[in-house]
């Protein structure tokens, strides 16, 4: 694994785009025998992906907002670095939302893999993960953990500034009250002056900006905010 990750290291210092990125990942997947990878950019309600993945587990994975119990982007946020996961033996112990997950991923020969997770700007993960369609697969030998956070680390760099079409995203649906008071508060003005824009009373703002955060999985207006406005809904 430790000259693999060298020769993936190499391959994306010279990648300048998705396509080459693409190249280089689905390689170094196949080469280390697993079916599939996957890079992922989280935090609270905002999702990134680029993989392989066939697009209808994807389409599936994001309409029904897996990436809230997907138990190893819950791993990657506890251990912050490279581990193996599987489905097997967890089936019966996780929670039935997991469980929809499990059965749902093994449709699409997403059984098992190995994740490297980095920590990047903002409180935000990045996970490189590959998958195996076969149950427990692990890779031989050990993980270099320094290797792997640069491999991540740098697929996060070339990624960060490609065409944003290239990337899937979360789908939030904010209603159109909800947009507007973001997009007042946005703006600096008070729930009180909203109120008054809006013909609504302040109770109600604090209402839709509560919706809004919650959907955003925001902790703060300032936060649902720049969420929004990532996601181009404000």
């Amino acid at each position: 694994m430790k000259k693999r990750l060298d020769n993936l290291i190499d391959v994306l210092s010279l990648s300048t785009d998705e396509r080459s990125t693409h190249h280089a990942l689905l390689s170094f997947a196949e080469q280390c025998g697993f079916d599939h990878f996957a890079y992922v950019n989280v935090r609270a309600g905002d999702t990134e992906a680029f993989s392989n993945y066939p697009p209808e587990w994807q389409d599936i994975y994001f309409a029904n907002q897996y990436q809230t119990v997907d138990p190893v982007i819950t791993a990657a946020k506890r251990l912050l670095k490279p581990f193996h996961w599987s489905a097997t033996g967890l089936w019966w112990s996780s929670s039935p939302e997991e469980r929809k997950f499990y059965e749902h991923a093994r449709q699409f020969g997403i059984v098992s893999g190995l994740s490297m997770p980095i920590p990047t700007e903002f409180g935000r993960i990045a996970v490189l993960t590959l998958a195996s369609k076969l149950p427990d697969f692990r890779f031989d030998g050990a993980i270099d953990d320094i290797r792997a956070a640069t491999a991540t680390a740098m697929v996060h760099a070339t990624l960060k500034i490609a065409d944003p079409s290239t990337m899937r995203r979360a789908d939030v649906s904010l209603s159109v009250r909800e947009k507007e008071c973001l997009s007042w508060a946005a703006r600096g003005k008070s729930m009180s002056l909203t109120a008054d824009i809006l013909g609504i009373k302040k109770v109600t703002v604090r209402y839709y900006l509560d919706g809004a955060r919650r959907k955003l999985g925001a902790h703060t207006t300032s936060n649902a905010i720049y969420l929004a406005t990532r996601l181009g809904l404000i």
